[in-house]
């Protein structure tokens, strides 16, 4: 979960406690906690796609943070986009105030491993399979109007979550995030690149996010054992690498 007001948008290593399915930061419970809480309410966020999914019976196989582990929770907007849309409902009824769309997955490293003649990235290509992540969550939303939840749209990591060695090169990156964010754009009150593991992910996301003109939130993920990002980098140098951003 990412505070909205309180963190700037920066993930730091808070424990979550769980309110209903969503989740809430508290921020008292961990020593490493680096900033302190701006005038304001809390934001609550949504829980981890993927595991509620799971917990439906969408098949995850595979090593935590491994694209392998994601294919199966990356094809279900278009495969079974009724109970993508129950999960998203799963999350506005336990009172998450913002619901990210279900694309984290969806990126070419990890749509290529379905080999089949028929597979969803072939039929659809990547803009078609991002962009059905988008109206799963707009239909979630609209299921809810007196709810008030706003759509995030996800700009993930290209590679394996929490693996600062494997981000691809700068333009390579923003070639991709261009398509998603374009083809997420139009069904999101803002766009969320998050987990980013260095601060050049992050920019070339960002870069990509700032051109259709949405609120842009950013998160990243950080040394377990010490606050700087999985790269090494600074949270300072993190947060300049995208004001660099017009």
């Amino acid at each position: 979960a990412i505070l909205e007001r309180v963190c700037n948008g920066i993930q730091f290593p808070v424990r979550l406690k769980h309110v209903g399915q969503a989740m809430l930061a508290d921020q008292e419970s961990s020593p490493q906690l680096m900033c302190q809480p701006c005038e304001g309410s809390i934001t609550i966020l949504d829980g981890g796609m993927g595991h509620q999914l799971k917990s439906m019976g969408v098949e995850i196989t595979g090593p935590v943070g491994s694209m392998r582990r994601f294919l199966g929770v990356a094809v279900a907007n278009v495969e079974n986009p009724q109970m993508v849309k129950d999960a998203h409902l799963t999350f506005i009824d336990a009172g998450a105030e913002i619901i990210t769309t279900n694309n984290y997955a969806c990126v070419p490293k990890c749509l290529e491993l379905d080999s089949k003649d028929d597979a969803p990235l072939r039929k659809y290509g990547l803009a078609g399979m991002v962009a059905a992540a988008g109206k799963v969550a707009q239909a979630a939303r609209h299921e809810r109007p007196d709810s008030k939840a706003r759509v995030a749209g996800s700009l993930p990591p290209l590679a394996e979550s929490y693996r600062a060695d494997k981000v691809g090169p700068f333009e390579e990156n923003l070639k991709h995030y261009e398509t998603i964010a374009k083809s997420i754009a139009p069904y999101c009150d803002l766009l969320l690149c998050e987990t980013m593991s260095t601060a050049d992910e992050a920019r070339a996301a960002v870069t990509a996010a700032a051109q259709t003109g949405l609120p842009i939130w950013v998160s990243w993920t950080l040394n377990e054992n010490k606050p700087v990002l999985r790269s090494g980098e600074s949270i300072n140098d993190a947060v300049e690498a995208i004001k660099s951003v017009e």
